[in-house]
């Protein structure tokens, strides 16, 4: 009796060449884990990416035969250690930072027990699913563009598990892989166009990073500390011509409360219920905000079109509903013209002269003799902007160090060395010691237009505060004691006020910045340029732009017109791809010589000569010659030298040579029988 083959049960160990991991394939999928990890290392915790080198290391000893894979217990205690010392890294419980960890983590240790492809997969999907998460941090063109190199080489590894042992080519893999990449990108794109935009089902925390730029705490020398960034704030796009950069006051926060040397914003003023009523034509731009971590936005005095979603507070500044952690792109009308509360309630009055007890006292007694001699708030704010103006005030990045009691008196009269926010702030104590209602303004002054774009970008160095004063019926007037002691940093940009000390303190890509002509600066407008782009088209493609370019290309917007674009759009792609692989499956350009040699031996298999499978073009040549009874040698050495002699090129007279002697032999044959010489 024949016995019966033994097969593996369902719990015997995947073993032999089908479940094995191709050698070129585990490369690959150790250089995607690193690939992938790279651009997150900032955001975990440092001492991951060491546990990602040590499993490295290890699963490379396994390859190499001198180590085993870990026994089950120590791999527990890696993953029980690892998840304890997430924990103590001070993330919060619910935060991305700790989420992203965690999956690094379980990414790292998956390599010490890789052993079959299933596993392999795994990693490569997992490696995906990484690539996706680095984007709810990071959402800039060269993250983009660095994530795709990082697909093309997951993608490369999964084409390698499909290879056999024996043909090992990494660099095929990593070809093909480039290919399915940019293959997809048509239907890619039509889909990121058409495919509506809808509200997500659930949400996700979102990176904790402390806020950047304005904050909603100021003392005198933190808008100095800014202006050594040379981060962006945000880009402006203008519907029309862009305003000059004197009236450029891009309005952030209002503080409205002091303490201890420290301005404040204080509890936020009930929302207004309906935006200002225009007053004159309005000037109408588009605003992409930099993540900040916060809710505040910025805009030009005063926003009187801002949309539904946003809201504009008591203080004439707007806000987001939640903290913007992405580029926020969001379009505003405002009118420069409106005037600001011509009347002021009790409250906000008593909110905007409120100072504490027993601070500052020379320069209270200094404002309640100035209003005395000037007689009017507005005569006693030209006072204060003269005596800054005639007196040896200066304007500079590195001012003294001021103590926080007594700091606006010591500012005022001893030092006077300081930067915008000395100025505003020691102008706001003196007007709310007078009992004239004030208040400081931070935000950004001005804007450099770029020349390739048109678009206006603010940098951090442009933080700017200034002052705002109630004065009866015209309401809050803005005043700018900057504009006192370095008219030409309002005038002509923060590059014009800085002295050379000052230029010398600035980071080098700011002072490329400021820079005006040179090989640096061009360039960098053409980054900025487009990044710019990037933000426009892809990042700030919202569901009001997405509505905005259905429109434009369907008209009236409905369920059948968008499912009929992305059914056109989709078969266009697709399309284009299947035409890109039938040319790339083309058959190749012979040279003139074989053409004709295969051209004649297709007529003469018509007639009853077919070439032989194993039989060469001299050959057949040479057989049909000595058939047709004529002189062989100079025809085949005529055609082995066009056919195999890559210098060679065909002229007139040997074309016609050539198709005399195919002629000749057709013809001798017209009226043989056909069959094979000896």
């Amino acid at each position: 009796m024949a016995e019966k083959p033994i097969t593996p049960g369902k719990n015997a160990p995947q073993v032999g060449m089908a479940y094995q991991i191709p050698r070129n394939s585990l490369a690959l999928l150790m250089i995607s884990q690193v690939v992938v990890i790279l651009p997150l290392a900032v955001y975990i915790t440092p001492w991951i990416i060491g546990v990602g080198l040590f499993s490295g290391y290890w699963r490379t000893q396994v390859y190499r035969g001198r180590w085993g894979y870990p026994a089950g217990w120590v791999k527990a205690v890696l993953v029980f250690a690892g998840v304890f010392g997430i924990a103590l890294s001070g993330y919060g419980t619910f935060s991305l930072e700790a989420a992203t960890s965690l999956l690094v983590l379980a990414f790292a240790l998956k390599l010490l027990e890789m052993k079959t492809r299933r596993d392999a997969y795994l990693i490569i999907f997992l490696s995906y699913f990484l690539i996706a998460t680095a984007f709810l941090f990071d959402q800039a063109i060269t993250m983009a563009a660095y994530q795709v190199l990082a697909a093309v080489i997951i993608t490369a590894a999964m084409v390698g598990m499909n290879q056999l042992q024996s043909r090992v080519r990494p660099l095929a893999s990593i070809k093909l892989a480039a290919a399915l990449i940019f293959q997809a990108l048509p239907l890619t794109l039509v889909l990121f166009l058409l495919f509506p935009r809808i509200a997500p089902l659930w949400s996700i925390p979102m990176p904790s990073s402390s806020t950047t730029g304005i904050s909603d705490t100021i003392k005198p020398g933190d808008v100095a500390n800014l202006t050594m960034s040379n981060e962006l704030a945000f880009r402006v796009v203008f519907e029309d011509e862009v305003p000059p950069a004197r009236e450029l006051y891009w309005r952030g926060l209002v503080y409205s409360e002091f303490d201890q040397g420290t301005w404040t914003v204080g509890r936020p003023l009930p929302p207004k219920a309906t935006p200002p009523a225009a007053v004159g034509p309005g000037i109408g731009y588009e605003v992409f905000l930099e993540p900040t971590q916060a809710e505040w936005l910025f805009s030009l005095d005063t926003p009187v079109d801002y949309g539904p979603r946003l809201k504009m507070l008591g203080d004439y500044r707007l806000i987001n509903p939640e903290s913007i952690l992405s580029v926020k792109r969001y379009r505003l009308v405002s009118d420069p013209q409106y005037t600001q509360d011509p009347q002021l309630h009790g409250l906000l009055e008593r909110r905007e002269t409120r100072l504490p007890d027993e601070d500052n006292p020379r320069i209270r007694e200094y404002a309640k003799a100035l209003l005395a001699d000037t007689g009017s708030p507005t005569a006693m704010v030209e006072a204060m902007l003269a005596q800054i103006r005639n007196r040896d005030y200066v304007y500079t990045l590195q001012p003294p160090t001021l103590n926080n009691e007594n700091s606006i008196d010591e500012f005022w009269f001893d030092t006077r060395r300081g930067f915008c926010s000395h100025y505003a702030g020691a102008m706001v104590f003196a007007l709310r010691a007078a009992d004239i209602p004030a208040r400081m303004v931070g935000g950004y002054q001005g804007g450099e237009v770029n020349p390739r774009t048109g678009h206006v970008e603010v940098r951090q160095y442009l933080a700017h505060a200034w002052v705002e004063v109630w004065i009866e019926s015209a309401g809050w007037t803005r005043v700018d004691p900057t504009a006192a002691v370095a008219p030409a940093r309002v005038e002509n940009g923060l590059n014009a006020a800085l002295s050379g000390e000052d230029r010398a303190a600035l980071s080098f890509l700011t002072n490329a910045r400021l820079g005006e002509g040179d090989l640096l600066s061009n360039a960098l407008q053409f980054f900025d340029s487009v990044e710019h782009r990037w933000n426009f088209w892809v990042v700030g493609y919202d569901a009001a732009s997405q509505s905005s370019v259905l429109q434009k290309l369907l008209g009236e917007v409905t369920p059948a017109r968008i499912g009929l674009a992305l059914a056109i759009g989709g078969g266009v792609s697709m399309f284009l791809v299947a035409l890109t692989l039938f040319w790339r499956r083309r058959p190749t350009q012979r040279n003139p010589a074989e053409r004709k040699f295969f051209k004649f031996a297709s007529a003469m298999a018509r007639q009853g000569y077919a070439r032989a499978p194993d039989e060469t073009p001299a050959a057949y040549l040479h057989r049909l010659a000595v058939k047709a009874e004529l002189d062989p040698q100079p025809m085949v050495q005529r055609l082995q030298s066009f056919m195999y002699d890559p210098q060679a090129s065909l002229s007139e007279v040997e074309r016609r040579q050539m198709r005399q002697d195919f002629r000749k032999l057709r013809f001798r044959l017209a009226f043989s029988t056909p069959g094979k010489a000896s």
